[in-house]
């Protein structure tokens, strides 16, 4: 029997690119010299980093590169790994949170541009406190799903060029071009248990393509049937991949709850949005 999110199944999945002759790239390398038939390696390192170093040494062994966005919490930062990361030739970029990190801290009411104002300077304190570990190229938000802020909307008053920041995937790759796949919920059909990382403008066209995929299994078979896109960025969140252990099923039980209360969550929203 199969078994996905397993590491096993992630070597899998790697050569079953490898062998339909895809090329891997950073997502900073892809900005400066995209490849035709590239796969865009992100990997959002929420918790575990040491699932993350694993994934970079089995990228490693066999020579590609992959993006890796650090969050500035105790549960997905060690500076060790960080740099063990780096050091194997993988991009290193900031998983940014600062709208919802810094509304947890505030006491008291603050209008939406005293926010936003927070968050820029939290921005740069963490962002410089990375690049003193390694340099940083590129940013990825994240979706902080129990937040009713989206730490995108940073970016709708200040500019992150101004700090030497080339991308950001949401906002820097075309997604028509581009297809976009993210295990969100531990399956990569997940988009529908997600609150914020979904490409909403081309989700709907996907699915009527087809190109909806259940497990890592369904993307092989997709790939040596040579159905999937030249161009694809992967999100991967290396906490929900391990070895057959306790770990894996701790994870698969974590998942199995989490995802109602997140569609709970999205439903609830909706309504909200349509009473008003």
């Amino acid at each position: 029997m199969q078994l996905d999110f397993t590491f096993d199944t992630y070597k899998k999945l790697l050569k079953g690119f490898i062998d339909n002759n895809y090329h891997f790239q950073t997502f900073s390398a892809y900005l400066k010299n995209p490849k035709d038939r590239v796969v865009i390696l992100r990997h959002d390192v929420d918790r575990l980093p040491a699932n993350s170093l694993e994934f970079a040494r089995i990228q490693s062994d066999i020579g590609i590169s992959g993006s890796y966005y650090f969050r500035s919490r105790k549960k997905g930062w060690d500076e060790d790994e960080i740099k063990q990361i780096n050091n194997l030739g993988h991009e290193i970029g900031y998983h940014y949170e600062n709208l919802s990190r810094v509304v947890k801290k505030l006491k008291s009411y603050h209008d939406i541009n005293q926010i936003l104002n927070y968050g820029l300077k939290d921005f740069e304190t963490q962002l410089t406190s990375l690049r003193q570990l390694v340099p940083v190229e590129t940013i990825c938000m994240h979706g902080a799903p129990t937040s009713r802020y989206d730490n995108k909307n940073l970016w709708g008053k200040y500019q992150y060029s101004d700090f030497n920041i080339i991308g950001e995937p949401y906002f820097d790759l075309d997604f028509s071009t581009v297809f976009y796949l993210t295990d969100t919920g531990r399956r990569w059909d997940g988009f529908n248990f997600s609150i914020r990382d979904k490409i909403n403008g081309q989700q709907k066209y996907w699915r009527e393509k087809g190109m909806v995929f259940k497990s890592s299994f369904d993307l092989i078979d997709a790939l040596n049937q040579n159905v999937l896109p030249p161009k694809i960025m992967i999100t991967f969140h290396p906490q929900r991949w391990n070895h057959l252990n306790i770990d894996w099923c701790k994870e698969l039980i974590f998942q199995n709850i989490k995802n109602p209360i997140k569609w709970a969550l999205i439903n609830f929203r909706r309504k909200k949005v349509l009473i008003t």
